[in-house]
């Protein structure tokens, strides 16, 4: 059974497993080094909209949209720890995710996920959004060159 719910406090060890992941670390600006006190104050920060994706008791990643300066208009994202990728995690956790942006009044919610991440690809297409173009040298997480990235959306 796949949950969304708040982080807490006793996801630490996900947490830290995680810091050691240099995708999920820029994507989610976990704090890195990992210390508990750190991660505690990125947990403090999470808000009513971003929680931690729980498979069967065990907390395995993170889920979560932010609104935009856009009436009625959200980013998603999402991630899965290494070790519990490709098992349909992700794609239970975004069909969740989106009934909540929905059921909270989102007309349009959307994702950027890089040409490299095929799998973040298929999660978004087998959960109806659909991909809408090429955002060039759209990201940029402070080091290194600007990266390109798919849109996908997918409207209420």
């Amino acid at each position: 059974m796949i949950e969304l719910r708040p982080w807490q406090a006793g996801d630490l060890p996900l947490l830290e497993q995680a810091s050691a992941d240099e995708y999920v670390t820029q994507i989610e600006h976990l704090p890195t080094p990992f210390s508990s006190e750190a991660a505690l104050a990125w947990i403090a920060g999470r808000t009513g909209t971003e929680w931690a994706i729980v498979a069967d008791g065990q907390p395995v990643g993170g889920a979560g949209f932010a609104e935009r300066h856009v009436p009625n208009m959200a980013d998603a994202g999402y991630w899965v720890v290494a070790g519990r990728r490709g098992s349909g995690i992700a794609t239970a956790a975004v069909e969740i995710l989106v009934s909540r942006a929905f059921a909270a009044g989102i007309q349009r919610l959307q994702a950027v996920v890089e040409p490299w991440n095929l799998a973040s690809q298929r999660v978004l297409e087998k959960t109806g959004f659909e991909r809408e173009g090429l955002l060039r040298g759209y990201l940029y997480y402070g080091d290194g060159p600007r990266r390109d990235v798919y849109l996908y959306a997918r409207l209420a």
